[in-house]
């Protein structure tokens, strides 16, 4: 097992160096639809706004 290569399509090494898999994009993907399924429309709109009002604020 050891002498098998790791499938590394759709890897790549961003800006500062860091190596960025596939496989973490993918479960970084599932973890934001999970927390996105939280909300309803009404209350992501509602937040979306509350962000925007305190973002205009400062």
């Amino acid at each position: 097992m050891a002498d098998q290569q790791r499938d590394t399509r759709g890897d790549y090494v961003d800006e500062r160096g860091v190596l960025i898999t596939a496989a973490g994009r993918a479960r970084m993907r599932a973890k934001l639809d999970e927390l996105d399924a939280r909300w309803t429309p009404e209350e992501r709109e509602q937040r979306r706004k509350a962000l925007l009002a305190q973002i205009n604020a400062a």
